[in-house]
């Protein structure tokens, strides 16, 4: 057995897959010889620690050099400053790393989802994370220039690092132009569902509105309460083909002026009522038939069930159906968690963690509904997700004049560190739908 090789090339020199294998390897025997002696010693380093990461992958270094994992092409290129390898707090936690993605202090080219993937390796590792990070910036640390040769190039500064700037958070109050650029034409943020043949998101998602319509049993007159917010999709679909009066509690502002716009572009303002505000300013006791939540429980976040349950409950009449759509944690208490798990679990959403199936169930029995049909979406939103990123990657050019770089990069690893999490079936969504005793 031989390791994998990693050498370096310069900027200008030919990429990794228009080579054969056997030239890369006459090229690298050849330029063994030529290395700094640091380059060597960072080889057998990153060797060592990648003796068994199947993927292939390059560091671009500050000075230009390229430093390439694996015999295939790249799935990924990571660039590095030098003054991101001096932070400390790079070897605490993933989550530096991610907030240097965001900051653009960490480029990542090409395939993000098996970047995340490279960090996921590394805490897999029987080896505690901080020293094999250690071992990795050490394999490179030669190679840095002085702190004071780097202190006169301009932008590079370690105030810049700050350990804080981890948390990730999305600009949901982006205009409509972005989520055009990504979502179907109806704006629907939600899980699309791809039954039979389907492949295509609009159909998928016209498919998940007529379901959703068709568990709560629908009927010409109903009075719905609809606390999904949104771009008010759901509320024209149930009002146009179903002949219900919906009213919708829209909190954002961009959302509920987009909504607006669209009942009175389809001439609905007689069936759909909308309000700006969520759960907590619903005051209704016992006036609708049905309600609706899509998407609403994981920004909830557990410590908050109890009491958005509860104003559900009150506001439907005794009998009346409700319909949960949110995602759910999946991971089972012996996993240890990774960094798209802590970044998807905690970091999107600050009002608490995701709650796990059970204990949504739990909550709905205490709230006195009980559930009589319920459908995991799992799948169904792998396909949706991965219809949403290459969208938005697809776009990128066009969508970052709208949000900027960062927001652009936050999207971005949301979506990613989604998919991977659904792929693995560590994060689940579930249909539920239950009657109000």
């Amino acid at each position: 057995m031989y390791n994998r090789p990693i050498n370096v090339l310069p900027l200008d020199a030919r990429p990794l897959d228009v080579l054969t294998l056997e030239q890369f390897w006459q090229w690298s025997q050849a330029k063994q010889s030529e290395d700094h002696p640091a380059l060597t010693h960072a080889r057998l380093l990153l060797s060592q620690l990648f003796e068994s990461y199947a993927d292939a992958f390059a560091l671009r270094l500050w000075n230009g050099q390229m430093l390439y994992v694996g015999e295939q092409a790249p799935a990924f290129t990571i660039s590095l400053s030098a003054t991101l390898v001096r932070d400390r707090n790079l070897l605490t936690t993933p989550l530096p790393w991610l907030a240097a993605y965001l900051r653009g202090d960490v480029q990542v080219l090409g395939d993000l989802r098996a970047a995340l993937q490279c960090l996921e390796y590394f805490q897999a590792l029987p080896i505690p994370m901080a020293t094999s990070l250690a071992r990795a910036l050490r394999a490179v640390a030669p190679l840095m220039p002085s702190e004071e040769a780097e202190s006169s190039q301009p932008g590079l500064t370690t105030q810049a690092l700050r350990p804080e700037a981890a948390t990730l958070s999305l600009d949901y109050n982006a205009p409509s132009d972005f989520y055009r650029h990504w979502l179907d034409e109806r704006m629907l943020h939600s899980c699309a569902y791809f039954c039979g043949q389907t492949r295509d998101l609009s159909q998928a998602q016209q498919n998940q509105l007529d379901l959703i319509c068709l568990k709560l049993r629908l009927q010409h007159g109903d009075h719905l309460l609809d606390l999904s917010g949104g771009w008010g999709g759901l509320a024209c679909w149930a009002a146009k083909h179903y002949g219900v009066f919906v009213h919708a509690y829209i909190q954002n502002p961009a959302q509920f002026a987009y909504a607006s716009k669209l009942v009175q572009n389809q001439q609905l303002s007689h069936l759909v009522t909308l309000t700006q505000g969520d759960y907590r300013d619903v005051t209704a006791q016992g006036e609708y038939d049905k309600a609706v939540c899509i998407g609403v429980a994981e920004h909830v976040g557990e410590p908050h069930l109890p009491a958005f349950l509860n104003k559900v409950h009150a506001a439907l009449t005794p009998g009346g159906l409700f319909l949960s759509h949110g995602m759910t944690n999946e991971r089972a208490a012996w996993q240890p968690e990774d960094a798209t798990h802590r970044l998807v679990n905690e970091q999107l959403y600050p009002q608490g963690k995701l709650a796990s199936f059970p204990q949504l169930l739990q909550c709905m029995d205490a709230a006195r509904f009980e559930v009589f049909n319920v459908e995991g979406l799992r799948q169904h939103f792998v396909q949706t997700l991965r219809h949403w990123l290459r969208g938005l990657e697809s776009q990128h050019q066009d969508v970052t004049p709208t949000i900027g770089e960062r927001n652009y990069r936050a999207w971005r690893l949301y979506m990613t560190a989604s998919l991977i999490q659904f792929e693995q079936g560590l994060t689940g969504i579930h249909q539920i739908v239950a009657t109000r005793r």
